[in-house]
This record gives structure tokens, C-alpha cells and sequence, in this order.
């Protein structure tokens, strides 16, 4: 009679069988995790080289994804802003533009004169919650009081706070209890060419009207309607029209930049080039118009204008840069610190200037190149400051010491740079 096997030689047995089962599903699955792992090291390096050559866009088009404007910044790759990605109607580049557009344009005003209320006389930009807003002094014309009206059609009164001509940059504020949402502000000092801006403002009436383009320019000089030369601007192709002064230049995250102040026109109309006052001196001037009520500059009582190649060339100079004295005010500080002016007349352009007088090449330190310099080191100093300028006379340097600086005013800047 045959032997069965023992209960326990036969448990022993399925316990191997099972652990047996075991190890090679485990070495199967072990085995498919190795290739499943270099299958996506693989396809990881493939979509890397993919992003390298062809950017973001090119990765988003293996997953059937046609987006054509990705906005990069400082956080990341941002595909899609106040949409969350729920929907594909716009691009990244127009959901940048409407985002920035509806932070800002609730804090910019039409402003009105009280002779002329059936047109707004151009823009304002509210910059504080009680109710400041800052324009182009061209725009007010002179007056003292206003009527404002806001993005969501509420009017209010407003009255002058202060303006600076050398800057065209004017305060008014809002009267009564009237709630304000200011702007927020970005320096201008981090600008580069080809960054995206965009201006709003009211063009021939069009209220709140959205248009963009490109920084085309920095530290630009213009010259004014009324004669006084603006520096620093930013030069942007966004459109502008009469009716956008005093609004405001915003970056794509809906910041303020500059302040439109002026257009180069042949026809008065936009032709692709306006210009914007720089926010951070649109800040500091209109921190000194709410707190004194003006701004106070120093500059030198003389009339000036840029030295160039040719004019060097004329007058057989070493350099050619700096300031050339045209005059010095009779009986003013700089004529009784010893400058000359020059005493050959000439035509120069539209205007009869003086050749042969000082060449003034540094102040304070500073080297004097031109107008943008010399506009520069004086928007920090204060009537009565004294300074030491350097002159080029005769072919040799003098430094005239302590030189009392003037008052600014829209006049005495006219004489230097004309």
C-alpha cells in the first residue's frame, strides 16, 4: 500500500511554490519598472532637447497645445492669468493685456475744465487713497479747479494742489468724501528696449481707450510747445493722441511706468513716437508739490547750449562736449563768480547764440556731456546751493568756486538749450 506524504512536506512544497511565484513576478515587475523608468529618463531627455531648441512652445505642441504667446517672468512660465487655463479663447499675450488694463484703468480719471465740460481736457492717474492724482500740467491750463470723472462714471470736484513747469507734471486732488483706488507703480530705472507698455487714456474723447507697443527708447530729451526741454522720457510706439496727456504708461502687470506728457507729430496726430515722464520722478515731484506746494531746483543763471563735433570744430576746442556759455546773466551770481560768456554772433539754427565764451565741463565732480547731464545734476540741488564748475577757457581748465545756483523756472531753463 502506497505512502502519502506527509500535511507538512506538502504545505512546505505550496509555500515554495508560492514564494517561487512570488520572486518572479516581483523580477518581472522589477524588470519593467527599469525600463519603464529609462523609457521616461529617454523621453524626459528628448522633450529637454525639444525645449532647448524650440522653447516652451514647442514642448506644449507635443501635447497638441498651440500656444503662441507665453509670458515669461520672474516666477516662471505663466501660461494663463485670471483664467486659471479654464479657457482657451485668448492667448497668454491678450490675457496679460486685459489683466493689466483692468488693475489699472479703474485709477484713471477724465479731467474737465470748467469752461469746457462737454470734452475732457485729458487724463489724471489717481496715487493716493485721499484722493491725489497727478497729470501733464498742459493738461490743466492754468486752472484751479475741476471736475473729474471715474472709470464707473461718478464725477467729483477737484482743486489744484500744485505744478511744476520744468517738469509738466501737475497735483490735483479730489474734494469731499470720494473713495479712490490708486495705481500701483514700477520703477522706470528697470526698463529695457523691446519691453511691452501700454497706454490708457481718452484720444479725441474715446474714453478709456487701451493701446500698446514697444520701449523704442530711454533718457530721451524733448523740447517742449512752451520751449522748456524735458529729459529722462521714455520713447514708446504705443499710440497716443491729443487727449492721452496726463495718463498713464503701465507694464503688462498693469504698473505704472511714466506719465504721457507729449507726441512727435508733423501732423498732430500719433505717428508712432510719444513719450512718458518717468514714474520715479513723477513721484518725487508730486511728493513735493502735496508737501510744499511747488518744487524748488537750483540751475545756473546763464544761457547754454550743447557742444557737438561741429561747433568744437569751429572754434578749434579739444573737447566736444560740455556746455557752452552762450551769455551770463548781467549782475547775476555766475557773472560775479567770473564766467564768461562769448562775444562771436553767430546763427545757430532758428536762434542767434554767442560763440567764444567758458565750456563748462564738470560740476561738483560731475562730468557735464551734455543737456541730459546737466538737467540730471540739477534736478537734486536747491536755489542757493553753491557749487564748483569747471570751465574750458582759453584751451585751459579753471574751476570757478562756490557758485550760487538759482531758482528753476520755466523761463531760465529755456536759455539753457536752445
Amino acid at each position: 500500500m502506497e505512502k502519502k506524504a506527509p500535511l507538512s512536506k506538502i504545505l512546505l512544497c505550496i509555500a515554495a511554490a508560492v514564494v517561487a511565484v512570488a520572486l518572479f513576478t516581483a523580477l518581472v515587475l522589477w524588470t519593467l519598472a527599469v525600463a519603464g523608468s529609462r523609457r521616461m529618463e529617454d523621453l524626459r531627455n528628448q522633450v529637454a532637447r525639444i525645449g532647448e531648441e524650440g522653447g516652451p512652445a514647442a514642448v506644449l505642441a507635443l501635447g497638441g497645445y498651440d500656444v503662441e504667446n507665453i509670458f515669461q517672468g520672474e516666477e516662471g512660465l505663466v501660461l494663463f492669468q485670471d483664467g486659471g487655463g479654464a479657457s482657451w479663447r485668448y492667448s497668454a499675450d491678450e490675457l496679460q493685456d486685459i489683466s493689466a488694463y483692468s488693475k489699472a484703468s479703474v485709477s484713471v480719471v477724465e479731467i474737465y475744465l470748467p469752461e469746457r465740460l462737454s470734452s475732457a481736457a485729458g487724463c489724471g492717474v489717481v496715487i493716493s487713497s485721499d484722493g491725489y492724482i497727478v497729470t501733464a500740467r498742459h493738461v490743466i491750463e492754468g486752472g484751479s479747479s475741476f471736475r473729474i470723472r471715474f472709470l464707473d462714471g461718478r464725477q467729483a470736484d477737484a482743486r489744484l494742489v500744485g505744478s511744476d513747469s520744468v517738469t509738466d507734471i501737475a497735483v490735483i486732488q479730489v474734494e469731499g468724501d470720494v473713495s479712490c483706488e490708486p495705481i500701483s507703480f514700477q520703477s522706470a530705472e528697470d526698463l529695457v528696449i523691446g519691453q511691452k507698455v501700454l497706454a490708457i487714456g481718452s484720444p479725441y474723447g474715446y474714453s478709456w481707450s487701451l493701446s500698446s507697443g514697444l520701449v523704442s527708447g530711454l533718457d530721451r530729451t524733448v523740447t517742449s510747445s512752451s520751449g522748456v526741454s524735458l529729459s529722462g522720457l521714455i520713447q514708446s510706439d504705443a499710440a497716443v493722441n491729443p487727449g492721452n496727456s496726463g495718463g498713464p504708461l503701465i507694464d503688462s502687470h498693469g504698473a505704472m511706468v511714466g506719465l504721457v506728457t507729449a507726441i512727435y507729430s508733423t501732423t498732430g496726430s500719433a505717428q508712432g513716437v510719444s513719450f512718458a515722464i518717468p514714474v520715479d520722478l513723477v513721484i518725487d515731484v508730486a511728493s513735493d508739490i502735496i508737501r510744499d506746494g511747488e518744487v524748488s531746483r537750483g540751475t545756473l543763471d546763464i544761457s547754454a547750449l550743447e557742444l557737438n563735433v561741429t561747433i568744437a570744430d569751429y572754434l578749434g576746442l579739444p573737447v566736444s562736449q560740455g556746455m557752452v556759455v552762450s551769455q551770463v546773466i548781467p549782475g547775476g551770481e555766475c557773472e560775479r563768480a567770473g564766467m564768461r560768456g562769448g562775444n562771436q554772433l553767430v546763427q545757430y539754427g532758428s536762434s542767434v547764440v554767442y560763440l567764444g565764451g567758458d565750456v563748462i565741463t564738470v560740476i561738483d565732480g560731475v562730468a557735464i556731456n551734455g543737456y541730459d547731464d546737466y538737467y540730471a545734476f540739477m534736478a537734486s540741488t536747491n536755489p542757493g546751493q553753491r557749487v564748483d564748475v569747471t570751465v574750458l577757457r582759453a584751451g585751459e581748465e579753471t574751476t570757478l568756486r562756490g557758485v550760487p545756483l538759482v531758482k528753476q523756472t520755466a523761463e531760465n531753463m529755456r536759455l539753457v538749450g536752445r
